[in-house]
């Protein structure tokens, strides 16, 4: 079975970034590849991909932009706030190493390896790995160490509308050097075009080209149980807003649900009932047998529509971060369910036809499946 590498984002405590690199691994073997996730040796934080050099460029280009540290140490400042619990992270681990199985190896051996017949070509995608604010423009996530001719954009985000003026260039010579392009939200089909006068397509998420009965197969997941309590998933990656919290308190109220929130504890605790331990196979388990989700989240949207779950997805809170919404409207738009995201308290209860949703999703699998085909051809 020849390899394809995967270079994409799977460190960290990111139910996300987590399921995106294994359903990229599960949707290659179903074409008969055998999917590797890459990872490059020399972090000194394990399970995060802080490595030296990262590290010197990120420190020499806030000296260079003494404006952006404030932003910076504010944004780096609310993240290590967010406290996981030890259980919540040996799940992580657990799940990277028997799910992921990371292949780690040096930015040398790498482009080895990318040369030689065992690698029939390269993914860099999905997540955001093409952020175009990033201060580090990490050529792995471009595949600047394969032969030109095995490089595939598969579905990256910007996870903005633009690209900061000081990466520009480099990110658009980068981009010029994939062959294979295709990106995750509309916005990023025009960016490309405007940067390097090249065509992408626009294709789904690689969590979305998996349903739910693909997902309940392949991570073995359980049934609720007939006597269990029912409940709403409240997955909120930043402090949701008052707008929000109230929303979900109506709905528990109404509907005599409790509220489960996830990723990790909160300092604020009146909207919520119990913030459980939960790695990225929990966290599709709660998606699952939820009765209702609300979120900021694109996964936790795009895992609610795979499931059919009721849902309501509201503006992440972004503080001094940049806002990142794009990729979530294009979903909501291609699915056509764009009154879920800030719904008015008109829409509590109100059903979802996942009609619509259905059949969107059955097409752009087949789209994103034939692109997948092609460009591996």
């Amino acid at each position: 079975m020849k390899k394809v590498g995967i270079s994409t984002v799977h460190t960290g405590f990111n139910y996300g970034s987590a399921l995106q690199a294994y359903a990229s691994k599960v949707i290659l073997s179903e074409l008969g590849y055998q999917g590797v996730n890459i990872s490059l040796k020399g972090s000194f934080i394990k399970g995060r991909d802080v490595r030296i050099k990262k590290v010197t460029v990120i420190a020499i280009r806030l000296l260079k932009q003494p404006h952006n540290i404030k932003k910076r140490v504010s944004v780096y400042s609310d993240n290590i706030s967010k406290a996981y619990s030890d259980q919540s992270k040996e799940l992580f681990e657990t799940f990277r190493l028997k799910n992921i199985q990371p292949y780690y190896c040096t930015w040398n051996q790498l482009k080895r390896v990318a040369k030689s017949d065992d690698f029939k070509a390269f993914l860099c995608g999905s997540d955001q790995i093409w952020n175009g604010e990033a201060l580090y423009v990490d050529p792995q996530y471009y595949l600047r160490f394969a032969p030109e001719d095995k490089r595939i954009a598969f579905a990256p985000s910007f996870g903005r509308d633009e690209v900061a003026d000081y990466n520009k260039n480099v990110i658009t010579k980068y981009i010029k050097g994939i062959p294979n392009l295709s990106i995750r939200e509309e916005s990023g089909v025009s960016l490309i075009k405007e940067m390097t006068n090249k065509d992408a397509v626009h294709l789904i998420d690689p969590t979305l080209m998996l349903d739910g009965t693909k997902w309940d197969k392949y991570l073995e997941l359980q049934e609720a149980e007939s006597d269990g309590e029912n409940y709403i998933l409240a997955y909120f990656l930043n402090e949701p807003s008052d707008y929000a919290k109230e929303y979900i308190r109506e709905l528990a109220q109404k509907n005599n649900l409790k509220v489960i929130a996830l990723p990790y504890e909160r300092e604020a605790t009146d909207w919520l009932d119990i913030a459980p331990d939960a790695g990225p196979i929990e966290f599709v388990q709660y998606v699952k047998n939820a009765s209702y989700v609300c979120t900021d989240s694109f996964h936790g949207t795009a895992f609610a529509v795979n499931f059919r779950v009721p849902f309501y997805t509201f503006e992440r809170q972004y503080g001094s971060a940049g806002k990142q919404s794009s990729r979530l409207l294009s979903f909501l738009r291609l699915v056509s369910l764009e009154d879920r995201f800030n719904p008015s308290m008109d829409l509590i209860d109100e059903q979802i036809d996942f009609g619509k949703s259905k059949v969107a999703l059955e097409k752009e699998r087949e789209r994103s499946e034939d692109y997948l085909i092609n460009a591996l051809q």
